[in-house]
């Protein structure tokens, strides 16, 4: 969304094929800014999918370029864009899955997504190293581009709305927020977050949970924050669109993820002045800004996060003001990013 927003749209058009039969969050803004949506791809029924992938290129094509995010699954893309003639194919590593795949089954599976990348995808990029190397192996006859993500960070330059958010989520003006944005996925270890917030709260820590984001685990998480007679010090402020606010609110941000590529969350948390508190699970690429990242690992426990946590909300704030410009003229920023992905989208003229 943040290449769509800002790459050259008269020189651009951008479609997009995506996994679901149903409207998604930013279908409206992708059409009201000349975008193309494509429902209807299916990757657990391949067959299903070439066929309504070829559709769609045979009625808007020839496309020049085809930018795949789909981690294992971008090799079978990249085969299908080759087999349509797209003469620029890319697959993206967006994430890095640290569990080993142990059944023959998805062994196999992986070992032939990996061959296809490597002989049909023109293009390879990782959004870390770690993600990199996840999906494209230590040694690769084509080795991948490291591209951190593009992200506009210039709506932190703008003064939030702070205490009216407070206001209408009923937190205390003088309460500490200690805050996570995330989809409820395993991965997010939402459990282990009320587990140390748990302790932060035991130990006198006059602090408020503030988590923004939903997913399959929402309501189990929640009954555990109940279990815990935490409902009064925790708020579950779903889906939002535009998260900046929140990030402003934050005292501290905490990332205790299992794994990660690259997360987006990591740089709007610096980019807001927000201390961030990362599991070592998180690629190193995170501490953008150094004083402002502290990585722990999760065998720290809840009791060694907590501790953590609670000397991090005791501190002066670190905020300083140029975080937004810092991080906008970093690799992470979108000019250095769309700057790559133009030349990349433009080799095939």
């Amino acid at each position: 969304m943040h290449i769509l927003r800002n790459i050259d749209r008269n020189q651009f058009e951008l479609h997009f094929f995506v996994n679901s039969q149903v409207e998604c969050a930013y279908d409206k803004e992708i059409l009201s800014l000349g975008g193309r949506i494509h429902y209807g791809g299916h990757p657990g029924n391949p067959v299903r999918y070439a066929r309504e992938f070829a559709e769609v290129v045979r009625e808007h094509g020839p496309f020049d370029a085809l930018h795949s995010h789909v981690y294992w699954f971008s090799g079978f893309v990249a085969w299908l864009g080759h087999r349509a003639g797209i003469p620029i194919r890319i697959a993206h590593s967006h994430t890095a899955v640290s569990a080993r795949a142990w059944k023959a089954h998805r062994r196999t599976y992986q070992g032939l997504m990996r061959w296809l990348i490597a002989r049909y995808a023109t293009h390879k990029i990782g959004v870390s190293r770690q993600a990199g190397e996840a999906l494209f192996g230590h040694r690769s006859a084509k080795p991948y581009k490291l591209l951190h993500y593009g992200m506009d960070f210039r709506p932190y330059l703008q003064q939030q709305p702070v205490e009216k958010l407070k206001e209408c989520f009923g937190i205390p003006p003088a309460r500490k927020i200690v805050g996570h944005v995330g989809r409820f996925v395993r991965v997010k270890n939402h459990a282990f977050i009320v587990d140390f917030f748990d302790r932060l709260i035991a130990n006198g820590v006059d602090a408020h949970l503030l988590l923004v984001g939903d997913g399959p685990l929402a309501p189990a998480v929640k009954a555990q924050v109940e279990a815990r007679a935490l409902s009064e010090r925790c708020t579950f402020a779903g889906l939002q669109a535009d998260v900046a606010p929140f990030f402003s609110a934050m005292d501290v941000f905490v990332l205790p993820s299992l794994w990660e590529g690259l997360p987006l969350v990591s740089f709007e948390a610096q980019a807001a002045g927000v201390p961030v508190i990362a599991s070592t699970a998180v690629p190193d690429e995170v501490s953008a800004i150094p004083r402002l990242v502290e990585r722990l690992p999760l065998s720290d426990g809840a009791d060694g996060w907590a501790a953590v946590v609670s000397r991090t909300l005791a501190e002066p704030s670190r905020r300083r003001g140029d975080e937004p410009l810092l991080l906008q003229a970093s690799s992470f920023g979108l000019p250095a990013c769309l700057q790559v992905l133009n030349s990349i989208y433009s080799q095939s003229d």
